[in-house]
């Protein structure tokens, strides 16, 4: 069956036509046809990815020696690569060609990065790996402005995305925000856990307790100039937050640089980004497998470390 291309109206069939036949002599002979004009036609135009071989540039073969010939490299030694120009364009890139540089297996060791030269001021650098982080001073304490983002076992990226890492940091378990064995996650700490515990933190740094969010709160309401301000307000930044249309939007008085980092659940699942902020406490519940934490969230304007949940969560830590 044939559909026509736009028709609107079916096709309809008429009855054959009849052919009334000419006499010979009054047929008129064809006029003779006009010559032919060639005319040359314009290509369309293709992909500048693709181009013809007549259109690429020559370029310089360097025979290659024989195999039977070559020279074989000496045995404990590393192929290096020297430039050689390519006639290739106007601008010409190198092209490497081997060179033997002798390396002694009684070399030594490469010296370990040096980190931290040079740290701006208000600036921490954490010497295992560089890391620099922005430092504030709210009242009589010192906090990290940010999430902290030291790559250790028993934390991620939320998605598992690098990128994620890049902004708000990196996710503990409990037990690693600690520094701690992955057994301590159902078994109680105890006596582990310092006065003043370092755990995951960088030098000269550690992991808050419940007293030192209750001081970092009592400073805020004490100081805080804004009256329709309360403590979720004055510590988030505008910035990753989901807007509510009940609270205002995070202000950062004191530059704490709170972010909706999310977290990871026990099963592994990521969840919270741009609603919530969670902060591990270096202290545990009454049960051995709970530990506190103190929550930010979108959707209210207060600062509350009244939970537990299961050390297998995934929290930020400042």
């Amino acid at each position: 069956m044939f559909f026509a291309c736009s028709q609107e109206e079916p096709f309809e069939r008429h009855a054959p036509l009849k052919v009334r036949e000419i006499p010979r002599e009054q047929v008129q002979p064809p006029e003779p046809a006009e010559p032919e004009t060639k005319v040359d036609t314009v290509p369309t135009e293709a992909p500048m990815v693709y181009r013809e071989e007549s259109e690429k540039p020559p370029v310089d073969t360097v025979a290659e020696p024989p195999a039977d010939t070559a020279e074989a490299s000496p045995a404990g030694t590393l192929v290096a690569e020297e430039p050689v120009a390519e006639k290739y364009s106007s601008s010409s890139k190198a092209r490497p060609r081997p060179s033997v540089i002798v390396v002694s297996s009684s070399s030594a060791e490469p010296p370990p990065p040096v980190y931290c030269e040079n740290v701006p001021e208000g600036s921490l650098c954490d010497k295992r790996d560089g890391q620099l982080y922005r430092l504030v001073t709210i009242g009589g304490q010192v906090w990290m402005g940010q999430n902290l983002n030291y790559r250790s076992e028993g934390s991620w990226c939320y998605d598992n995305k690098s990128e994620n890492c890049n902004v708000f940091g990196r996710l503990y378990t409990w037990s690693a925000a600690m520094d701690l064995p992955e057994s301590n996650a159902s078994a109680a700490a105890g006596s582990k856990l310092a006065r003043e515990h370092q755990g995951v933190c960088p030098e000269g740094f550690r992991v808050p307790k419940v007293a030192d969010m209750k001081a970092l709160v009592a400073y805020l309401k004490k100081h805080n100039k804004y009256e329709k301000e309360k403590m979720g307000t004055i510590l988030k930044m505008k910035f990753s937050w989901t807007h509510s249309e009940e609270w205002p939007d995070g202000t950062d008085r004191y530059g704490f640089g709170a972010m909706a980092a999310g977290y990871r659940d026990a099963k592994g699942n990521f969840q919270g980004m741009g609603k919530e902020a969670d902060f591990w406490i270096a202290q545990e519940s009454s049960s051995p497998s709970h530990a506190p934490y103190w929550n930010l969230y979108y959707d209210n304007d207060s600062f509350l470390g009244d939970y537990s949940t299961s050390k297998l969560f995934a929290y930020s830590v400042r």
